[in-house]
């Protein structure tokens, strides 16, 4: 059984299987396809995953990703239940190719932003905005912990760590808006020094600026394909989202997402 529902840009799927195995192979890899990047959370049954040179067994409770532009197989050795969060490659600029690198790995949902995430899409089913509006934003910030969760805390970081750096992503998301958003007001919002705040980030796929970057541009190209901002002015979106000189904008969405105010403008009005 296969429930699923869209919010925003995003996917969520419950899924309800007996004992199968999915393949993906290279032959049924098109280049039309859709391009997905699959967080699922597993919640009961023996499942293996394998992707790559990389295969899991999964245990109850934990998460792990899979790249459909890549070959990958699925076996429920039992009954399984899981829920797969489908979120579109391009929403993750060129940090998808990090993430593809480590799919097909369990992820602990026990500590950090991967219980974050797990709650989330545990609730999802009860407590789903109903207005679409709000729905985006959600889809933003299922991004936001996908991300967040690939470039959490390495294992020999203590969990007193993790849960700050769920705290400044938290503080710096509701802060976006903000053009005077800067590592200095972050750190001593949160009683850190400013290079404290970046060794939080060390090691992660994207240091706390680009990050910061990658989620404002994120914001932007949402709202330049979203029709209830067609008549609003580039300078006016970026604007919302904390960027006050706009001259660069189309140069960055380019680098971050392969497009540029131009091509978005015109795919809002094609769709």
């Amino acid at each position: 059984m296969v429930d699923h529902t869209a919010i925003g840009s995003a996917v969520v799927a419950r899924i309800q299987a007996t004992p199968a195995t999915v393949l993906r192979d290279s032959k049924s890899i098109t280049s039309t396809d859709m391009e997905w990047m699959h967080l699922t959370l597993h919640h009961r049954g023996r499942v293996t995953v394998t992707q790559g040179d990389r295969t899991s067994a999964l245990k109850p409770g934990e998460l792990f990703a899979c790249d459909n532009t890549q070959p990958y197989r699925i076996i429920g050795g039992g009954p399984s239940d899981m829920t797969v969060l489908c979120l579109p490659r391009s929403s993750l600029g060129r940090y998808a190719d990090a993430i593809s690198r480590r799919t097909a790995l369990p992820i602990s949902s026990q500590g950090g932003t991967g219980r974050l995430l797990s709650h989330t899409l545990s609730a999802l089913e009860d407590d789903l905005p109903g207005q679409e509006v709000a729905r985006s934003h959600l889809a933003d910030a299922l991004t936001a912990l996908l991300l967040a969760t690939f470039a959490d805390t390495t294992p020999e970081r203590a969990s007193v760590a993790s849960a700050l750096v769920d705290r400044i992503r938290v503080y710096t998301l509701a802060s976006l808006g903000d053009p005077l958003l800067k590592a200095e007001q972050v750190a001593r919002q949160h009683h850190i020094s400013v290079r404290h705040l970046h060794a939080l980030f060390r090691g992660a796929d994207l240091t706390f600026a680009a990050w910061v970057r990658h989620e404002r541009l994120l914001r932007i190209r949402r709202d330049l394909l979203n029709p209830a901002f067609a008549g609003r002015s580039t300078a006016a979106i970026a604007a919302r989202w904390g960027i006050v000189d706009p001259k660069h904008l189309s140069r960055a969405l380019k680098h971050e997402f392969g497009e540029t105010v131009s091509d978005l403008r015109r795919a809002q009005k094609a769709g």
